[in-house]
């Protein structure tokens, strides 16, 4: 071991070999921080956020895995004061409080790349050669077949079981399996069906553009599936339309429109009288990375603010393209729905619509129901975790 000084005083550098192929990896304490070169590479490593990812009984449960301790527990100066290291990679991190956490190269590497475990990354599409299909029975028994259609999902935003159960009902036990099941102001489980007096368009037989469920809603629903129990009408054919690839087209074709739908507030209003649901929001709302957080789209709930008339041209101009662009049956995928098909949209994204129906021709029943997103991306995580430890089927 070798002492080094520099402008800022006093450093300790340990050499730590690492029986691998990779280059000798050193740590030091810089500032009172953490430093350490590995892989061909330096990284600095802020005191807390060491502390935050320690496993130490005394910093975490050994059940639930939450911390133990609040930040206001850990001194305000808090500081990495010296670092050890042996030859197999293993840290000892000793801080200005006294504690001393043991942390490997590995769990660096890994801590600051990507999660092994963290879903596929969405994926922009038009025109897809059908959606992703689950035959139910590979829901109930193949964690392999479930994982790849979730990882299609994540990447796609929607997929279609097949063959399912047709018992009325049994959607909430379908839809349960892949996370909780969520009311809304139509129920936990609703019926789409063709009714007299109707406090939905879908509860009617005409045809539904491309669109996004209750917008209106604070937070919108998650997923949708609608389970097709039986459907024998003439016409009734299903779409869907990947709201991404839409929104990105829309911000090539016109910056300036896109623009305004990602700031300006549009109220989105539900109201049959007896019930009202009220959210403004814009309709495409980005993260602060720029990706797509949801799309909001649904061309007869939506009202703009009275702004100036310019803008307003703008809005509507760059609206129209995008309902021309997710009505283009050249970007949809359109299938007609069989009795045992469960179609699951992630409702902050792919748009679903519905050919129009002839309901004196035969029955068209649907159900449909609504699960939050972390389910699909829990289950997602869990299975990844469990077929890694046992291998390649």
């Amino acid at each position: 071991m070798s002492v080094h000084h520099d402008q800022d005083g006093p450093v300790t550098l340990i050499a730590v070999h690492v029986p691998s192929e990779l280059d000798m990896a050193e740590a030091h304490v810089a500032n009172g921080r953490l430093v350490v070169r590995m892989d061909e590479s330096v990284r600095t490593f802020h005191p807390l956020w060491l502390l935050d990812r320690s496993t130490d009984p005394l910093d975490v449960d050994s059940t639930n895995r939450q911390r133990l301790f609040e930040p206001t527990d850990v001194p305000a100066d808090f500081a990495v004061s010296a670092v050890s290291a042996n030859d197999l990679g293993v840290l000892d991190v000793t801080f200005n409080d006294g504690r001393c956490r043991r942390v490997t190269l590995d769990q660096l590497r890994s801590w600051t790349g990507r999660d092994p475990e963290t879903p596929p990354p969405p994926i922009a599409w038009t025109g897809l050669d059908g959606a992703p299909r689950i035959h139910w029975d590979d829901v109930c028994n193949s964690e392999w077949a479930l994982r790849e259609t979730l990882g299609a999902f994540h990447e796609l935003g929607c997929f279609v079981i097949h063959n399912a159960p047709t018992t009325p009902g049994s959607l909430l036990d379908i839809a349960g399996r892949f996370g909780r099941v969520s009311a809304t102001n139509f129920g936990t489980l609703f019926d789409v069906v063709s009714r007299a007096e109707p406090d939905d368009l879908a509860y009617t037989p005409v045809g539904l553009s491309a669109h996004l469920d209750q917008p209106y809603r604070r937070p919108a629903p998650g997923l949708q599936f609608l389970h097709t129990l039986v459907n024998d009408a003439p016409g009734g054919g299903s779409t869907v339309v990947d709201g991404l690839a839409a929104v990105e087209a829309l911000r090539r074709h016109d910056p300036s429109g896109h623009e305004i739908l990602c700031r300006l507030p549009i109220e989105f209003r539900y109201d049959i009288g007896s019930d009202v649901v009220v959210h403004t929001a814009p309709i495409i709302d980005r993260n602060t990375d720029g990706s797509l957080r949801q799309l909001r789209f649904s061309t007869r709930l939506d009202f703009a603010p009275c702004v100036d008339p310019d803008v307003l041209d703008r809005f509507y101009a760059a609206r129209r393209w995008l309902a021309e662009w997710l009505n283009d049956p050249a970007h949809q995928v359109e299938f007609k729905m069989s009795a045992g098909d469960v179609l699951v949209v992630d409702n902050h994204r792919v748009l679903h619509g519905r050919r129009p129906f002839d309901p004196a021709g035969g029955r068209r029943h649907l159900q449909g129901c609504y699960v939050d997103h972390d389910g699909p991306a829990t289950m997602w995580r869990l299975l990844t975790r469990r077929l890694n430890q046992i291998g390649t089927p």
